[in-house]
């Protein structure tokens, strides 16, 4: 399956995957106003051979095929309040040091 990846013009790091020739009609107008204006960044194969970032090529050819679109969403940031627990080894909530 031959995908167009486009960012969001409104949330860093947002993607969507649609098919390279997609009506944007498929869309579900929430999302849509929340991703904002699309910026095409690529075309891509996704095969099964093909190695993605942060997710697997079935799962996106899936939502691609059953809903239209795949939408990925930024990564989460780390929880900057425990950043000295984090430092030291220590979990949030608890004494126990994180083991390597």
């Amino acid at each position: 399956m031959l995908a167009a990846v486009y960012k969001s013009s409104k949330q860093a790091d947002m993607y969507l995957f649609m098919q390279k020739e997609a009506s944007w009609d498929v869309l579900d107008p929430a999302v849509a106003e929340k991703f904002g204006k699309p910026v095409h960044v690529m075309d891509l194969d996704l095969s099964d051979d093909r190695k993605l970032a942060r997710t697997d090529t079935a799962t996106v050819r899936q939502h691609i095929e059953t809903i239209g679109f795949h939408l990925q969403m930024p990564p989460m940031t780390e929880n900057w309040a425990h950043w000295d627990n984090l430092k030291a080894g220590i979990r949030a909530g608890r004494n126990t040091p994180i083991s390597s």
